[in-house]
Parts: structure tokens; C-alpha cells; sequence
């Protein structure tokens, strides 16, 4: 997919970092890159047995964070004291902004959007001519012939929507980013992988589930509240 021109976002001093890269994103595609300070953080760092939660009290320099909209975001942060510099790298899980400027990309020109912006075709005409209709086809060519087939491909991918399956990632309605743990049939068990890894069940019947996308090598589904 093509991408916009960048836009630069600030985070206010005190501020939740996460929340205001929420906000600044929306509901959009696209990806994050930051730079700045920050204080009060909590970042998960991987370890021997289990990955560890470790706590940064005090202020520290936010050298890089980056990430797909919505997270998960993975930062590295530095400080020096009397001891010595100190460094840390892992998945950021909060943080409040000491100044922070973000850099957004967002992805545009998706399949729906091709789709959604072709012209709506009118009742059948009676049949042409042979000579009519190759006069005709030079003009279904080109981006017309392309918006008809991302049509078709469309149909067929929603009569039979892909599903989410372990190790998965969903953007819920409500619940934001979650890993899915297990799948099952009518029910999706899923981990929240931005605040607490609060795990919760949430019924499939009462969802519209998105085609998904790829991001980090991971599919992304979006999961919509059905009308």
C-alpha cells in the first residue's frame, strides 16, 4: 500500500505517552516513530524463564521508539547518574511524555478504498453488437477493469472471511490491540498487549471481522461491532 506524506505530532509534557499516540494515530494503518523524554516508565524486557516488567522511576531519554499504529511499540532509553549511563530496550507498556515528537506514516490505497471508489454500475443494457462490444473493451481496461476486480476478489475474501488463529493480533473496537491465545470456534480468547495482559473471552456471532493486514510478520484482523 502507498503511504502519505509523514506528519509531525507533540506529546505534551505529562501527558500519557501511549494515550496520545492513540489519539494522534486514530483508527488509521500506518506506522510510529518517536524521540524525546520521558518519565514513570514501565517497559517489559525479555528474560531467562519469563519476560520481566521492570519499572524506571525518574526522567530518561526516549532514543527510539517505533511501532505499527496501535502498538505494540518497542523503545530504547537512556540516563546517566552517578553510577553511570544506564540503558534499557524492551516493549514499552506506559510512560508519561516529558516532550516527545512522534512521526506518523499512513497507509492509504487499500483494496476497500480501490473498491469503494469505483462507479456504481447501472441495470444490464441489452446485449451489443459483436463489433459494438470490441469497440467497447479498449474502455474496460485500465483502472475501471482493476476497480472490478478488487470488487470480485473482495466478495470472495467476505462469502468466506479469513479468521483469526493463535499468535494472531486483533485491533478490537474497544479493547485496542490483543494477541489471540486460542480459538474456540464461536469464542476468541485474547491477551491485552499494551496495559495490564488482562486476558479476556469475547463471542465471535456478535462481531464483523476485517480482512487482515501484515504488520512485523504478524497478521492484524480488525474486529468491528456488527450493525
Amino acid at each position: 500500500m502507498a503511504s502519505a506524506a509523514p506528519r509531525l505530532v507533540t506529546i505534551s509534557d505529562g501527558e500519557n505517552l501511549l494515550d496520545g499516540l492513540a489519539e494522534a494515530c486514530g483508527k488509521a494503518d500506518g506506522w510510529v516513530a518517536a524521540v524525546g523524554h520521558v518519565d514513570s516508565v514501565e517497559i517489559r524486557v525479555a528474560g531467562e524463564g519469563a519476560d520481566v516488567r521492570k519499572q524506571l522511576r525518574g526522567r530518561l531519554t526516549l532514543a527510539q521508539l517505533s511501532g505499527p499504529y496501535g502498538g505494540p511499540y518497542f523503545a530504547t532509553l537512556s540516563r546517566h547518574s552517578s553510577l553511570g549511563s544506564e540503558l534499557v530496550a524492551g516493549q514499552l507498556l506506559g510512560a508519561r511524555s516529558a516532550g516527545v515528537t512522534a512521526t506518523l506514516w499512513t497507509a492509504q490505497g487499500s483494496v476497500r478504498e480501490l473498491v469503494d471508489a469505483a462507479p456504481e454500475r447501472a441495470e444490464a443494457p441489452a446485449a451489443p453488437s459483436p463489433k459494438a462490444a470490441s469497440a467497447a473493451a479498449p474502455a474496460a481496461s485500465g483502472w475501471a477493469a482493476a476497480a472490478h476486480a478488487a470488487a470480485a476478489d473482495l466478495a470472495e475474501e467476505e462469502a468466506e472471511p479469513e479468521r483469526p488463529a493463535r499468535g494472531d493480533l486483533v485491533r478490537h473496537f474497544a479493547f485496542g490491540l490483543c494477541e489471540v491465545l486460542q480459538d474456540t470456534g464461536d469464542r476468541l480468547k485474547l491477551r491485552d498487549v499494551h496495559g495490564s495482559g488482562r486476558i479476556r473471552e469475547i463471542a465471535l456471532d456478535m462481531l464483523e471481522i476485517s480482512p487482515p493486514i501484515e504488520q512485523n510478520g504478524k497478521r492484524v484482523f480488525k474486529l468491528s461491532r456488527k450493525a
